[in-house]
């Protein structure tokens, strides 16, 4: 069969896409992939290329996002535009199933599925639908979900909980080495820090501001920092005087190797990046990017901290006064360093929440929808 898989934008969108795109081309399905014209696409994808993801093919669309009223023109013609190259691709390609991924990559394709007959699934990773599966949600005849308390508001919509995709590379468990082959000390406890594909400031400044509240731990602990390319030379110098080591990485390819090698997670909340720490079993502190849609990465944050696999510290709460910055995520941080047994319990209670065939799971649903349509 043949299935166009739309993704993209931000890695939480186009790593799911990806996986998804993996299980369907090992049952021999031909898959095109849609992404966005952005440049953490582009980033991402080079690197799953080099690795052997050469087998997909991949078409990119512009960006056409909703910044409110004053911009309907702009959205309504740009969306047209997108829509418009998805139906040419759905002619050329004739598509047995469209499954869009969220983010703004969805909606024309699921829009042009709609206009040219062909089956159409949505995918949504978040506690809270974003605005674009809300609207594709008319349109589709079947949603799946990351999490079971996203079910609810798709109202009589057939929903099936699958758990949200992570990459191949990343359900295969941890790798034995990773701190060496990431330049650290195999013996100290190892903090990660993700600030999501692109990195954080916020979560970057913390950081900087927590070492000092950390002067216990300059020979017991260490840090793998992914950074983002605008941070890495500020991060390096700020835990080479703090007295830390810490390998500090603008991107990362091999993330396989940072969550095996890490004790402890801080984080954003964003659906993808919670689905890979509870397969890695690790106790997360998530501050959530408190711009979200609709807050949605406070409420995914607010169900890993109800299954005890997470503490949760809003961004406001990082502290604003210079003479407490960085106490609370410090202390958090020495905290959790500091009681095995505790990171014991929220390993555990972490990898309940995993899902490890998500994909499969949802290339069974795009096969049945597509099924359908081929046998009536």
């Amino acid at each position: 069969m043949r299935i166009i898989i739309a993704c993209g934008g931000t890695g939480g969108h186009l790593f799911p896409g990806v996986a998804v795109a993996e299980a369907l081309l090992s049952r021999r399905h031909e898959v095109r992939l849609l992404v966005s014209e952005k440049a953490v696409d582009e980033t991402a994808l080079r690197s799953l290329t080099v690795r052997g993801g050469s087998a997909l093919s991949v078409r990119s669309l512009p960006a056409v996002g909703y910044n409110g009223a004053r911009q309907a023109l702009r959205f309504g013609a740009g969306l047209a535009r997108a829509t418009r190259q998805c139906a040419a691709l759905c002619r050329e390609f004739a598509p047995h199933a469209v499954l869009g991924m969220g983010g703004f990559t969805s909606a024309p394709a699921v829009l042009a599925a709609r206009w040219k007959g062909a089956p159409s699934l949505i995918h949504e990773s978040n506690a809270i639908p974003g605005k674009a599966n809300r609207w594709a949600s008319f349109l589709v005849g079947h949603i799946a979900v990351g999490l079971a308390e996203c079910a609810r508001f798709f109202g009589r919509k057939p929903v099936t909980i699958t758990g949200t995709p992570i990459r191949s590379c990343l359900r295969k468990g941890k790798i034995a080495g990773a701190r060496e082959q990431l330049g650290l000390d195999p013996s100290r406890a190892t903090v990660l820090v993700v600030g999501g594909s692109q990195g954080a400031r916020a979560i970057n400044e913390a950081i900087a501001c927590a070492l000092p509240w950390l002067d216990g731990w300059t020979e017991r602990a260490q840090f793998i920092h992914l950074s983002g390319a605008r941070d890495e030379a500020f991060l390096r110098d700020a835990y080479g005087a703090n007295g830390f080591t810490a390998n500090v990485m603008g991107f990362c390819d091999r993330m396989e190797l940072a969550y095996s090698a890490a004790d402890v997670v801080i984080s954003r909340a964003g659906a993808g990046t919670l689905s890979e720490i509870a397969a890695f079993g690790l106790p997360s502190i998530l501050i959530p990017y408190p711009f979200a849609a609709a807050d949605h990465q406070a409420h995914n944050a607010q169900v890993f901290e109800r299954a005890g696999a997470a503490r949760m510290i809003r961004q406001s709460q990082l502290g604003g006064h210079h003479a407490e910055k960085g106490e609370r995520l410090g202390d958090a941080i020495a905290s959790l360093l500091g009681d095995e047994a505790q990171r014991r319990r929220m390993g555990e209670a972490a990898r309940s929440l995993a899902v490890l065939d998500a994909e499969q799971r949802i290339a069974n649903l795009i096969e049945q929808h597509a099924h359908q349509t081929t046998t009536h």
